[in-house]
């Protein structure tokens, strides 16, 4: 696993493994938690996903669960759109990685 992939792993044990989240949360380390959540969700589907649709799934699936993750962890004062773009840039990243998988 790269260092960039280790920090979306990070951002995502933080946010989703934590009990309380404080206002220190910010949207780059809502946006890759939600990356990697979203990554993980399509590994536990087993749908097959080809080499070329890959990053675009991987990127619309990450903007769909940092939306779903600002509201339901109550992160309203996160900028919705920003968290958006920081996951769908960070999907990206993570897609040829996980077609190697």
């Amino acid at each position: 696993m790269s260092q960039s992939i280790t920090q979306y792993k990070d951002a995502h044990t933080v946010i989703y493994g934590s009990t309380s989240l404080d206002r220190l949360v910010t949207e780059e380390q809502a946006g890759h938690a939600a990356a990697w959540e979203a990554t993980r969700k399509l590994k536990e589907s087993r749908q097959p996903t080809d080499a070329q649709s890959l990053p675009y799934t991987l990127e619309a699936l990450a903007r769909q669960q940092a939306e779903r993750l600002v509201i339901d962890l109550g992160l309203d004062h996160l900028d919705t759109e920003q968290v958006k773009r920081h996951a769908a840039a960070a999907a990206a990243r993570i897609a040829p990685e996980f077609a190697t998988t």
